[in-house]
């Protein structure tokens, strides 16, 4: 057998084509510009769009409304199991053990992604907010909320966590975020959610997997650390001191990306959120706080910002709780996931690579009696 070239973590091979997301010179989602959807869509556009591979009209819109809205509720279960949850479980975690919960109960649990996988991913976006809501407001000594039918879908996702209905800057900013986060192309969490949909599982094996991948600590996205740069930096004036003082191989939260060398998109997006915010919020000294650090990392390290640098300051503005920031994440990534599992399941083809062996070879076996003598 011939030596193939090896390729540690896969870090630049292409693994497969896919008409969902490009990376290369902007991101684009089904052919359409991120700044534009998140500039003039929704995010149940951008998930309508990702899943059935075109926006909706306002036809096909209204009916994806009727069906998530008859969708937004959750068998009893699943608050009689988040109450015997132990309070200090991540909340990320909780959210698997609620969609994997949810598998059980849906009514075409034993179908295929070829048959069923837009269903199941319409009913998980309709109950995520609800299961969310769930566990933070339980933790706090809450009581639990139902969806408010005059209320958005982003409108709800806040209303659900906090009992407050969002203003019109808020609803917006939480809803550019959602876009921005809802796909990213072939990151480990996509990818494993590509490697289970191969496999013909329904919709709940390859989501499950993804979020598997996705608690990883090494996996970006929702990271609430940036925060603690702020935190440690202090004041603008600190922040090239700050950044000159680091070892030069230690990670700075929010910052660098295996993708992106000169400027992360998504991060430009929500720069200009984040603005409308703090300005809104009076927290402008948080804003300027950060550019200081920007800077000064690109000074040093010429490393730009990563999604989670301006997603960590617009949660923190909207007065989310830190360790809600994945689960918001990856409720809005449900939508990437789930679109990948099906593309690869409509290519008929099992993702099964090979390894290169390094181990032992050719040892000479003795029974057990005689390892003993």
């Amino acid at each position: 057998m011939s030596q193939e070239i090896y390729h540690p973590g896969l870090r630049g091979v292409i693994a497969g084509e896919t008409e969902i997301c490009r990376l290369e010179d902007g991101i684009q989602y089904r052919g359409y510009c991120l700044h534009d959807l998140a500039e003039g869509a929704t995010f149940l556009e951008v998930a309508y769009l990702l899943l059935f591979d075109e926006l909706p009209s306002e036809e096909q819109y209204a009916d994806f409304l009727s069906i998530l809205a008859e969708e937004q509720k959750l068998p009893s279960i699943i608050e009689e199991v988040f109450e015997r949850i132990p309070v200090h479980v991540p909340p990320l975690e909780v959210l698997r053990t609620g969609v994997g919960l949810l598998s059980h109960f849906d009514p075409q649990s034993s179908e295929n992604l070829m048959l069923a996988g837009h269903d199941q991913t319409i009913r998980l976006l309709a109950r995520l907010p609800l299961v969310i809501g769930a566990w933070h407001r339980l933790r706090l000594g809450l009581p639990v909320l139902a969806a408010k039918q005059e209320l958005s879908y982003i409108g709800n996702m806040y209303y659900l966590l906090t009992g407050n209905v969002p203003n019109a800057l808020f609803e917006r900013a939480l809803e550019v975020a959602f876009i921005t986060c809802a796909e990213h192309e072939f990151n480990p969490s996509t990818y494993v959610a590509r490697i289970v949909g191969s496999t013909r599982s329904n919709q709940y094996g390859p989501i499950l997997a993804a979020m598997d991948a996705f608690i990883g600590t090494s996996h970006g996205g929702g990271d609430d650390h940036p925060l603690d740069v702020l935190d440690e930096v202090g004041c603008p004036e600190n922040a090239q001191a700050w950044v000159e003082g680091l070892n030069p191989e230690t990670p700075i939260p929010g910052f660098g990306h295996p993708v992106y060398k000169d400027c992360d998109p998504r991060a430009t997006i929500l720069e200009s959120e984040c603005e409308r915010l703090a300005s809104a919020c009076q927290r402008m000294d948080m804003e300027t706080l950060a550019d200081s650090i920007e800077q000064a990392v690109w000074n040093v390290r010429k490393t730009p910002p990563n999604v989670d640098w301006p997603l960590c300051r617009l949660l923190s503005y909207l007065g989310v709780e830190r360790d809600l920031f994945r689960s918001l994440f990856a409720a809005a990534r449900i939508a990437g996931w789930s679109a990948h599992a099906v593309e690869q399941c409509e290519t008929n083809e099992v993702i099964r690579p090979r390894a290169r062996y390094r181990g032992a070879e050719d040892c000479h076996f003795e029974p057990l009696r005689h390892r003993s003598e």
